[in-house]
């Protein structure tokens, strides 16, 4: 008999992979924001998610190790997506407002990330200190197409971490009433909104003529 074709046969097929892993955070995200921290436990999540306790134990060690994948794989979309929105090749304003879609599509695409992120969906869970890094390196993207406004005289009135922490917060706050239902108005009606929201929070800052 061949062993060759034994060990072959009987070696265990690679299911912890990074697809898992994704697939898992999504689920774990959607458990948290719809039912709260306490209905996420790793049994939960490995039947939701069509696998074994054990793989989700190998993959994240345990709930904090999950829930701070959550957080990293949030950010790191979050990240992905503003940097891929910048473009220096448009004026400066239309270059703002490119990362300002940027930021609610990416929030509409991933609600669960998105509350888990900056809703406090899981209250008492403490981001790694690299963690925190990685995710305030998301916002050096906007300070850095305001300050390009300030340089080119198109904001004016504040230092570019001012202004873009204003913008920030305007932005955040219109996705999160869309996120929870608040916004009531249709998909298309709230992408208008959020435009009509930005365009409103950068008036004060535009040079008087």
């Amino acid at each position: 008999m061949d062993n060759t074709v034994i060990v072959t046969a009987m070696s265990p097929v690679k299911t912890h992979d990074a697809a898992l892993a994704s697939r898992l955070v999504e689920e774990a995200a959607r458990i948290v924001t719809t039912e709260g921290i306490g209905a996420l436990t790793l049994r939960r999540l490995a039947g939701a998610g069509g696998t074994s306790t054990m793989a989700v134990y190998t993959l994240f060690g345990d709930k904090d190790g999950l829930l701070q994948a959550m957080h990293d794989e949030g950010f790191a979309r979050l990240g992905a997506a503003m940097a891929a929105a910048r473009d220096d090749s448009d004026d400066a304003l239309t270059a703002l407002a490119r990362l300002g879609e940027a930021y609610r599509e990416t929030a509409v695409a991933n609600p669960h990330l998105y509350m888990l992120m900056f809703g406090g969906a899981a209250p008492g869970f403490v981001p790694s200190p690299q963690s925190q890094v990685a995710a305030e390196a998301t916002f050096s993207p906007l300070v850095a197409a305001v300050q390009r406004c300030l340089d080119a005289d198109e904001l004016v009135g504040g230092t570019a971490e001012q202004i873009a922490t204003f913008l920030w917060s305007v932005s955040h706050g219109v996705i999160s009433l869309e996120l929870t239902g608040k916004l009531a108005t249709a998909a298309a009606d709230a992408a208008a909104a959020y435009r009509d929201a930005m365009v409103f929070s950068v008036m004060p800052f535009l040079p008087r003529t």
